[in-house]
């Protein structure tokens, strides 16, 4: 298995057993996140943002941040992959949503993975 998917297995592992009163947001976001195919991600981030943000997080141009230093919360990546910002274009209408979360959640492995 490789680290990419043991990153993932133990973030859906955190994700899935975080207290929640209600319950049902729990539920919404582990159906969510089965949804994802991980392989597809990568192979998305690899054609889509490592152009800019390089393929281990690193940016290769200027404009772009470091993806391994960024200290955003996933929600706060879905957000600005999916409106764009800066000179980042808005991606909602060329992915769809569990893409987008997809590669939310694999930007967050990068940074893990580098510290």
């Amino acid at each position: 298995m490789s680290r990419f998917n043991i990153i993932h297995l133990l973030f859906i592992a955190v994700i899935s057993s975080c207290g929640n009163t209600e319950g049902s947001t729990r539920q919404v976001l582990s159906d969510e996140i089965k949804a994802i195919n991980f392989e597809d991600v990568r192979a998305t981030y690899g054609y889509k943002c490592s152009i800019c943000h390089g393929s281990e997080g690193v940016s290769v141009i200027r404009s772009a941040p470091n993806l391994v230093s960024s200290q955003l919360s996933i929600d706060e990546r879905v957000e600005i992959i999916s409106n764009g910002k800066t000179t980042m274009p808005p991606q909602k209408d060329v992915l769809d949503e569990s893409m987008i979360l997809g590669l939310a959640m694999y930007i967050d492995s990068l940074a893990i993975a580098a510290n």
